[in-house]
């Protein structure tokens, strides 16, 4: 539990941002009273606190009394330690404490701001093994309130219920998710979520993100809903693209994995909102802006790709390769080298003289199979003579060649610095080559290596890579050129799969390019697709789309500040301002569209349903279904709407609420996939292997059950049927009958179910 103390202090740290004073006091006094920082006053008078003070005495007593005039501290947690966070970012964390009980593990944590505001608390609990909650979803939402409440007045007074989710088996609890709302408007950008214990209706944790002093404007909007769905229209495209789903299907008992690609329909921006007054399109709620100026600074991104080149691949032993005669077609370590250093496009510093050659199989690719690469590395081992200044660069590169077809999967080189470490200027270069040059330089070499792929690709994005050096205006001289190249099937993007490379402006030669590539994806066909703007009436009418408050962060910087050692200072330049405005927005989550239905779909591909699909028309609020209840709380059931309480269970079913409970077989039955009626000995099999007990229940001849149809029992099930009847999973019955080929009814199998999790909960305490 210690470690994971420290885990949640540094993920605290990392949200916070950057901050500026970081202390740690441990009480030590015998009467366990907190040890303070005094912090000497530099002023007369009442100090200010504020997130860009100084700690202080006072200022750290009035934080502790804060939280322990609003949440009980358990007498046994006697350990008490604060954290201090000063920055000047737009982060509301400032004090953290935490007390512990020394002889346990449990501790509880409470994180305010600058005001003494709770933002955050949470309160270690056991969270071992899996378990089902003994409360509804309904029956804690006023326990969730009333912490708010005793945390926080001013936020309950404005707070509104939105939802509420059942995490999962393992934390068992729920999460209550609140949002603000203010002269009858949702203001979505302040929450507060709140997770509740399901089994002990106790307050896991809760955290808290709002603007107390808020200046919020009137509720009056001059433009309508219509009317901002019609501005909104002209500004977002929806943007027809490839999306990936990874699913299992069996065959003959083997499970294959398939790559699906499937087609959406989403907004080609990621943000948008119309002001409600205005009509204003705003297109970002995050601003950077000079002091005295309104103008939007200008921002930047920067492009990530995923490097398939540096891919993990499994080494063989030369047993192995000794028994895969596919090797007699390989071609050899030397000839690999070769590839590498003679292609005419790849920089090779002329001092690589060393090289080390590995042979790997690798899953670089989709074959299922995998395919047989050389690691090439090749390196610049001259001695270095530190004594010297100069002549201490040390060139090195790296490739990987496909061992069959000779092409080269992957290459990268180090490029020299023209910076000279004995002057600290930079020596300038010539640039011969343009990016226009260069990137005719890279399509080339792609055209000789991977043209089959290439082929299916689009450019995607080209930018300035290296700096080569900087001129007499200290301005930025670029020598490298970078370009990304995403895979394209029937004319829509596919950007999970592209080419990546660079190209040295300098020497005209290529120092990286590897690329990512599923050959076995299979498309879902762009034909008969709806319009873009068919796709927009569509996702405009979802939910999500409403009149709202919103923040916008205005971030305020001195562009002419600079420090003594010439970097920007924002410290003491940059400071964070707030702004609530009324606008029109779509919130629409998951923003896919069906490009042939209009549906809304999830990230898998599928229809989205909300977090309440389990809503049976068929199953009242009584005691007697409260078992069939709890598991659609947890979003567990059967799909239709209805329950049918007296069907019979099928294998697939039983597989399928299994698994969502956290039981997996560890080898898939075949009759998993089935829809026929499991009966009652096929469940009590199905149960005792997933408990894998299923070697135990095999051994012949030392099982009984007493069942007075023992003899109707199939053998192959007689173990699991007299371990399931052990761990009193299968109840009793009068009559002493199991019943071994009857149907399982849905409601029983439920009930079954529960007594299953009670059985491994006493497995794993034994």
């Amino acid at each position: 539990m210690g470690k994971k103390l420290v885990a949640l202090f540094l993920i605290t740290i990392l949200i916070s941002g950057i901050f500026s004073t970081h202390l740690a006091v441990k009480a030590e006094t015998a009467d366990n009273k907190a040890a303070v920082a005094v912090m000497e006053q530099s002023n007369e008078g009442t100090a200010t606190y504020s997130l860009s003070s100084e700690p202080s005495d006072k200022a750290l007593e009035t934080a502790i009394k804060t939280v322990k005039s609003k949440i009980q501290i358990p007498k046994e947690f006697t350990e008490f330690n604060f954290y201090y966070y000063g920055t000047n970012t737009n982060s509301n964390i400032c004090w953290s404490l935490n007390w512990r009980d020394p002889k346990e593990y449990d501790y509880l944590y409470v994180s305010l701001d600058k005001d003494y505001n709770i933002v955050y608390y949470y309160r270690s609990g056991n969270t071992s093994g899996k378990t089902v909650p003994s409360y509804r979803k309904n029956e804690l939402l006023d326990k969730a309130k009333e912490f708010i409440r005793s945390v926080s007045p001013q936020v309950y007074m404005t707070m509104e219920f939105v939802d509420a989710n059942y995490d999962n088996i393992y934390s068992n609890t729920y999460t209550y998710k609140f949002h603000r709302k203010e002269k009858g408007v949702i203001f979505p950008d302040n929450t507060v979520s709140v997770s509740v214990d399901a089994n002990t209706g106790e307050v896991i944790s809760a955290s808290i993100d709002w603007l107390y002093d808020a200046k919020i404007p009137s509720p009056d909007a001059k433009i309508t809903k219509e009317e901002a769905a019609d501005i909104i229209g002209k500004n977002l495209k929806m943007k027809l693209s490839y999306k990936t789903n990874y699913y299992s299907i069996y065959n003959n008992g083997k499970s294959e994995t398939v790559k699906k690609a499937f087609l959406v329909y989403e907004p080609d921006v990621s943000y948008i909102s119309v002001d409600a007054k205005t009509g204003e399109v705003y297109l970002t709620r995050n601003e950077w802006v000079a002091f005295g100026s309104s103008d939007e600074a200008a921002k930047s991104a920067e492009s990530n790709a995923y490097d398939a080149g540096s891919a993990e691949s499994a080494s063989l032993t030369e047993e192995e390769i000794a028994k895969i005669r596919e090797l007699e077609n390989l071609i050899s370590k030397n000839k690999a080298i070769e590839i590498v250093t003679s292609n005419p496009y790849l920089y090779i510093d002329k001092n690589l003289i060393s090289y080390t050659a590995t042979l790997h199989k690798t899953y670089m690719t989709s074959d299922k199979e995998g395919i047989y690469v050389w690691r090439i590395e090749l390196e610049d081992n001259r001695p270095v003579d530190y004594s010297r200044d100069e002549d201490t660069y040390r060139a090195y590169a790296n490739a990987t060649v496909d061992a069959k077809t000779g092409k080269i999967l992957s290459f990268h080189a180090s490029l020299n610095s023209s910076y000279d470490n004995k002057t600290g200027t930079w020596n300038p270069v010539k640039i011969k080559y343009n990016r226009e040059e260069g990137k005719s330089i890279f399509e080339k070499f792609l055209n000789g290596q991977i043209k089959d792929r290439f082929d299916k690709t689009k450019l995607v994005n080209q930018t300035d890579d290296y700096i080569a050096y900087y001129n007499e205006k200290n301005e930025p001289v670029y020598g490298g050129y970078y370009y990304a190249y995403n895979r394209y099937n029937e004319g829509v993007e596919f950007p999970y799969n592209g080419i990546y490379g660079s190209v040295d402006g300098v020497t005209g030669k290529i120092y990286s390019y590897y690329f990512y590539w599923d050959d076995d994806v299979v498309f879902e066909s762009p034909k008969n697709a709806i319009t873009p703007e068919e796709a927009f009436k569509h996702y405009i009418a979802k939910d999500g789309f409403d009149l709202m408050y919103e923040v916008n962060v205005i971030n305020q910087y001195d562009p002419n500040y600079k420090s003594s050692d010439r970097y920007y200072e924002y410290s003491e330049a940059y400071s964070v301002n707030y702004e609530v405005r009324l606008v029109y927005r779509p919130d629409i989550n998951p923003g896919y569209i069906s490009p042939f239905t209009g549906e809304q779909l999830d990230y898998n591909g599928e229809v989205y349903k909300n977090e309440n699909a389990y809503v049976y028309e068929d199953i009242a609020e009584t005691d007697e279904n409260r078992q069939i209840l709890i598991l659609a709380d947890m979003n567990i059931g059967f799909e239709g709407g209805t329950f049918k309480p007296d069907q019979a269970v099928t294998h697939e079913e039983v597989s399928q609420i299994l698994k969502k409970l956290g039981y997996y077989l560890n080898d898939e039955d075949s009759g998993s996939n089935s829809s026929k009626p499991i009966t009652r000995e096929e469940l009590a099999y199905d149960f005792i292997s997933r408990l894998e007990l299923k070697k135990i229940a095999k051994l012949s001849g030392i099982y009984k059950t007493d069942y007075s149809d023992e003899n109707n029992i199939s053998r192959e099930y007689l173990g699991a049927v007299a371990l399931a009847k052990a761990l009193d999973i299968f109840p009793e019955y009068e009559d002493n009958l199991f019943n071994p080929k009857q149907n399982v009814t849905r409601r029983e199998f439920v009930g079954l179910t529960f007594k299953l999790i009670k059985a491994a909960n006493n497995i794993n305490n034994y």
